[in-house]
């Protein structure tokens, strides 16, 4: 039994009269006449009696109109949802992401366009540190990562760059260059850093290694943070300074101040990872979301700048 044989039996029955069904099937009477007859003879049961004046379900064609009916409704559905998922709107994605990312507000501006886009998706999100969403990625138990490009990828993972930001200080409020409206990199070399403590081609330490080297020094390191939110904690309590992106300056702890750096050029990046031979419509609709977003933002920011 096929769908079409349905869908035939079905007009007939709505319509009680032949012609009138094949001409709202497109097809001819007699056609239609022959599929109606296959079907019966397939089920073993007549489902019309049909006279010179008129056209009658029997009891059989009434029970049976409700269960075509359903057939049809439920293949409807089944197709839907291929579609769909094949367009990326049903589906599961997750993702996740590191403070800073959040603190740039990032989350807040492309999350909500997104699920008002997709809302058949399930979207989760997790804050997590570069190394980790990187393991995870490759585990295939992470589907994006946004996240401070590493060095080098893990083998079957690509990024994309998603936003920039300026590299800025973080000081204790008591700190002797407190009050500086800019803060030149050699100003710098005698102080105490507080770095990231995972290895050093993961995230944050090169742009304290690059002001260290655009200041002429070797970093002085004295402590190790897990993530950001620690960093500036450990910067309050007086242990040291830190690099980090300005978007960090949201954080608001008593005890620190933000200051920018004169003459550094470098910005810290934040990029979308996932992998290369992503299979799911859901991650990778997701993936062009974030680049859209990421494209909108740039035009918007070059813009502001030439006005």
């Amino acid at each position: 039994m096929e769908l079409r044989q349905l869908r035939y039996f079905v007009a007939v029955a709505e319509e009680l009269h032949f012609s009138h069904a094949a001409e709202r099937l497109h097809i001819s009477p007699p056609s239609l006449t022959q599929q109606i007859q296959n079907l019966e003879q397939e089920l073993g049961a007549r489902l019309f009696v049909r006279t010179k004046r008129d056209v009658k379900l029997t009891d059989a064609g009434i029970r049976f109109l409700d269960e075509a009916r359903a057939t049809l409704r439920s293949a409807e559905r089944a197709e839907l949802v291929a579609r769909r998922a094949g367009r990326g709107e049903v589906g599961r994605v997750e993702l996740g992401f590191v403070a800073s990312a959040a603190c740039l507000g990032l989350l807040s501006f492309v999350v909500p366009p997104y699920r008002e886009l997709y809302p058949l998706v399930a979207l989760s999100i997790l804050r997590m540190e570069t190394p980790q969403q990187l393991d995870l990625l490759s585990e295939g138990r992470l589907d994006v990562g946004i996240l401070r490009p590493p060095t080098r990828y893990p083998l079957g993972i690509t990024a994309t760059v998603i936003a920039r930001q300026p590299i800025i200080v973080a000081l204790p409020q008591d700190h002797r260059l407190a009050n500086s409206d800019a803060i030149a990199p050699e100003a710098l070399a005698d102080e105490s850093y507080i770095a990231p403590s995972y290895e050093t081609d993961l995230g944050l330490y090169r742009h304290t290694a690059a002001v260290a080297q655009q200041g002429g020094f070797m970093p002085r390191i004295v402590e190790r943070a897990p993530d950001l939110f620690t960093t500036v904690t450990l910067v309050a309590a007086g242990f040291g300074i830190a690099i980090i992106p300005e978007s960090i300056a949201s954080i608001r702890i008593p005890g620190v101040i933000y200051r920018p750096l004169a003459q550094h050029t470098n910005q810290a990046e934040l990029v979308a990872a996932f992998r290369r031979d992503e299979k799911s419509p859901a991650v990778k609709a997701f993936v062009q979301h974030l680049k859209k977003w990421s494209s909108q933002s740039q035009v918007a920011a070059r813009n502001a700048a030439l006005s």
